[in-house]
């Protein structure tokens, strides 16, 4: 049986960490509540997931703690708040299902990227600022929708649509020009 490596555990008990699982913890939260016909309570619950995604980071930058459980935790956690709150949108026919299929479409696409580079590279990449950016008009989607300000919805929903569509692009791009650099420096190695 493969044992869970000593750092990413070690990496648990780090600030950046600890806030990042207390955003994880809070999803099935804001779930319930949604749920529960709670919406001023859920939309507080989600402004604080929003908030401690910020937190962490600064945290993690601050303290010079960027971890590879971080690495990992940090993105899961956003695409998982925002993949459950987008399917609950849909279910009750609040939110277009286009829009989650074009949302979840492209976090099943970096998911899959990702898990290929750290297979091919070794390493767990980063987000960057176009991630960053896509990430912050996705959770404005979701506290406009969840707070039911109808008219700032459409906005909302196309500014987060058209970023999602080209942070996706980027992603697939970024990672199929790390995949052949990977294939072609093993193809070199191999002569």
């Amino acid at each position: 049986m493969t044992s869970f490596p000593r750092p990413l555990l070690a990496d648990l008990r780090k600030p950046p960490n600890i806030v990042t699982l207390l955003r994880l913890a809070l999803i099935p939260v804001a779930l319930v509540l949604l749920v529960g016909e709670r919406r001023e309570a859920a939309l507080v619950v989600l402004v604080l997931l929003a908030a401690t995604d910020w937190v962490d980071g600064y945290l993690a930058r601050r303290l010079g703690q960027v971890t590879t459980l971080g690495k990992i935790l940090d993105p899961a956690a956003d695409k998982i708040a925002v993949a459950a709150v987008v399917i609950f949108l849909v279910a009750r026919g609040e939110l277009p299902i286009w829009g989650a299929v074009i949302v979840l479409a492209r976090d099943v696409g970096i998911l899959i990227g990702a898990v290929t580079m750290v297979r091919d590279a070794n390493d767990v990449p980063q987000a960057g600022r176009v991630g960053k950016v896509t990430a912050g008009a996705l959770a404005v989607m979701v506290l406009v929708y969840v707070a039911d300000w109808q008219a700032a919805e459409p906005i909302a929903l196309w500014c987060a649509m058209a970023l999602v569509v080209f942070s996706g692009a980027l992603y697939a791009r970024t990672m199929l020009a790390g995949r052949s650099r990977t294939q072609v420096g093993t193809s070199e190695s191999g002569r």
